[in-house]
């Protein structure tokens, strides 16, 4: 698998690489925030993105319960772990071709990062595309600057 967001410095680079799986150093391709209005709206967000995910035959996984909890333990021990009152990781994948991930984890709760990433330059691109444009009627997108990591947005509309 291929899921990457770095969102919150080391310790979350680490976490995502660790909880996904995916394969070291690589780094989403485009990253794109988006402000949920609250903790309610996180399973309509996982909806769609799971939506969007089976329009285009890709596998789709939640470990957002799991990754809480895993979350909860490494806090017992590490103060400094970001735990936030409920968590968000979820991705799909569609082989090597293309794929995104999606978490808040270093994040206010109701932010979400998504990253792209894939083998498929062409295809890739193109998913990203229509994802951001599917998520765009329903949310404001802030795009994250190439080399950048998500951060904290100031204003959530």
């Amino acid at each position: 698998m291929r899921f990457a967001i770095v969102t919150y410095p080391t310790i979350l680079s680490a976490l995502v690489a660790a909880v996904a799986g995916c394969s070291e150093g690589k780094h989403p391709f485009r990253m794109v925030q988006l402000c949920l209005t609250g903790p309610q709206e996180i399973p309509a967000f996982t909806s769609f993105m799971n939506e969007i995910a089976q329009s285009y035959q890709m596998e789709f996984f939640d470990r957002s319960g799991q990754t809480h909890d895993e979350l909860q333990s490494l806090a017992t021990v590490n103060k400094n772990t970001p735990v936030n009152a409920r968590a968000i990781n979820i991705g799909a994948e569609r082989g090597s071709e293309f794929s995104f991930s999606a978490g808040n984890l270093g994040l206010p709760t109701n932010q979400i990062a998504i990253g792209f990433n894939g083998d498929d330059p062409n295809e890739a691109k193109a998913f990203s595309d229509v994802a951001v444009d599917r998520l765009s009627t329903k949310w404001r997108i802030h795009e994250v600057p190439q080399g950048s990591g998500a951060l904290p947005l100031t204003r959530c509309e």
